[in-house]
């Protein structure tokens, strides 16, 4: 026999006895018992996630509201100020628009307001 199909076949018998003795040494393992507190945190977390994805939702609808009274009271300051002729007419505009401005902020604050405390992730049990 030559060096390399010596050294082949060596390899070869290493490859398989450490190939079978892996599969029994991972067969042996018995996986840990999971803790109360751990899986208390584990259902904390799992409410957590909808808590905090409702809050978002609530959250998001109401930016949304509040950026198109924006918008619609700007188009309607714009409308009313080419169409103004006299200063007490583009003054009226204006003071309709802060006004309206002022009702999408108090809209915005009491929707978000109305969602209540946003929710907060629980503590990870101590180890």
């Amino acid at each position: 026999m030559n060096k390399k199909s010596a050294s082949k076949i060596a390899l070869v018998v290493a490859l398989a006895l450490f190939s079978g003795a892996g599969s029994a040494v991972a067969a042996e393992k018995t996986p840990k018992p999971v803790s109360a507190e751990k899986v208390a945190y584990q259902a904390a977390v799992t409410a957590y996630k909808a808590a905090i994805a409702t809050y978002r939702t609530g959250a998001e609808a109401a930016h949304s509201a509040h950026k198109a009274a924006l918008a619609s009271a700007k188009t309607t300051l714009d409308t009313a100020l080419a169409a103004a002729k006299t200063a007490d007419a583009k003054a009226a505009a204006r003071a309709a628009h802060k006004s309206a401005v002022a009702a999408a902020k108090a809209t915005h604050e009491a929707a978000i307001a109305a969602l209540g405390a946003k929710p907060v992730a629980p503590a990870k049990p101590a180890k």
